[in-house]
């Protein structure tokens, strides 16, 4: 079983893992950031992406219509020349 902070609760990997993510995992290694500041940054990072993720699904819901509006795109496909290979 891993050690555990005994003020963040949280494990060794636990803290290596967000400090990877935050891109502080050398100031990590080398002490000038201590666990429970990793932990707390990386809380607020989570806690920042959740209410954004949340505020743009409430942005991007559509309105329900009742016949999806079909488009249609016309693609053109390019052949790739042949340098050997001439037309006319």
């Amino acid at each position: 079983m891993t050690d555990k902070c005994m003020k963040c609760g949280r494990a060794e990997p636990q803290i290596t893992a967000d400090a990877k993510t935050l891109g502080v995992l050398q100031e990590l290694q080398s002490g000038v950031y201590t666990c429970c500041q990793i932990s707390q940054w990386a809380d607020e990072q989570w806690l920042a992406w959740f209410k954004a993720t949340q505020e743009d699904q409430d942005v991007t819901i559509r309105p329900e219509f009742s016949e999806p509006e079909l488009v249609l795109v016309p693609v053109r496909l390019r052949r790739q020349q042949v340098p050997w290979y001439r037309t006319g």
